[in-house]
């Protein structure tokens, strides 16, 4: 019995070294495919942006208090109000070395920046609508939850605690409507955002 044992075990070794070796050569291989996209892409010149697809947002069309006390409030219009002029694309969904292999390395500041004014702009009015949602004030937030659909944000809990609203008015269709806007969201999270909102269990018992 000990030597077919230790044969077992030999083998389960044999078996285990052969597959990393292949996991090794695997990781490796595409370790390599990486660093050379990224070399590749270090050496692309500047290339026009003509198919950028900019955010322009119509900042007037929100609530704003400039009056209020609230220094909660006051901050999330702050940081609103200092996107007006900016440049705002949604690229999430795009590597820097993507970027750089499209539009060249000397646009990647550029590109960043206005990747970043998206990410201030769609958190900025996620957390003013559930601010305002959490204050009683909900049809101030509905507006800048709506607003938020319509610059295409992509994230999801800003849909659900729409949709939210709209289920506790019955409003079933308005929750249709956003899940077809949310099909111009660029980045990975339209389909689940898609899925949440046409998911019957959601309409039955929306969270």
């Amino acid at each position: 019995m000990i030597f077919p044992f230790f044969t077992t075990i030999a083998i389960v070794l044999g078996i285990l070294t052969v597959y990393m070796r292949q996991s090794t050569k695997h990781v490796g291989s595409d370790m390599k495919d990486l660093w050379t996209k990224e070399l590749k892409a270090n050496g692309v010149r500047k290339q026009p942006l003509t198919d950028i697809e900019y955010i322009e947002p119509d900042f007037d069309q929100l609530p704003f208090d400039e009056e209020t006390a609230d220094e909660t409030l006051l901050d999330y219009q702050n940081k609103l109000n200092s996107l007006r002029g900016q440049k705002i694309v949604n690229l999430s969904n795009i590597t820097n070395t993507d970027l750089k292999l499209k539009y060249g390395v000397a646009n990647l500041e550029y590109l960043s920046a206005c990747d970043e004014n998206y990410l201030t702009l769609v958190k900025y009015l996620y957390l003013w609508g559930r601010y305002l949602y959490e204050q009683g004030d909900i049809e101030k937030a509905k507006q800048v939850l709506e607003f938020g659909v319509s610059v295409h944000t992509d994230s999801k809990a800003h849909y659900r605690l729409l949709a939210d609203i709209y289920a506790s008015d019955f409003d079933f269709e308005a929750i249709d409507r956003i899940a077809d806007e949310a099909s111009h969201i660029a980045s990975d999270s339209r389909d689940a955002i898609i899925a949440m909102l046409k998911s019957d269990e959601f309409l039955r018992n929306p969270k």
